[in-house]
């Protein structure tokens, strides 16, 4: 009664996909983002967003990718064909296909998974600079 009064506690939006790459669309050319895109298509170029922020990459399965990726979160579920890095985490699920090198924060790679390339500690990169 006398006491002090607590502030209610914010509640956080859930994140909301920001864009959508359907299945039936190809994209040819590099794409940058922000926020949280999920992709279901096919593209043929790098996928950009920035790296000191929250950005994240859903990528689908049956959705591929033929280029360099460089997104701060990222789960695969498709096929990436190209290097790969996450400033903080990657998924990689159980049927995913990476050819290339990752490079990254933290790493989750389920069981059946399948990686045609290197694993690249950012620590380890750190340490060896």
């Amino acid at each position: 009664m006398f006491g002090k009064k607590n502030k209610p506690t914010e509640i956080t939006k859930p994140r909301r996909i920001a864009s959508q790459l359907e299945p039936d669309v190809e994209l040819v050319g590099d794409l940058s983002f922000s926020g949280l895109l999920q992709v279901k298509g096919n593209i043929y170029g790098n996928v950009i967003a920035p790296m000191d922020s929250d950005a994240t990459l859903l990528l689908e399965a049956d959705a591929t990718i033929t280029g360099e990726v460089r997104v701060p979160y990222i789960q695969i579920k498709g096929k990436v064909t190209g290097d790969v890095y996450a400033t903080n985490r990657i998924s990689i699920k159980a049927g995913a296909i990476v050819i290339g090198n990752i490079h990254y924060e933290e790493i989750e790679l389920d069981q059946g998974a399948h990686l045609a390339g290197r694993l690249i500690s950012s620590k380890e990169e750190a340490i060896t600079d």
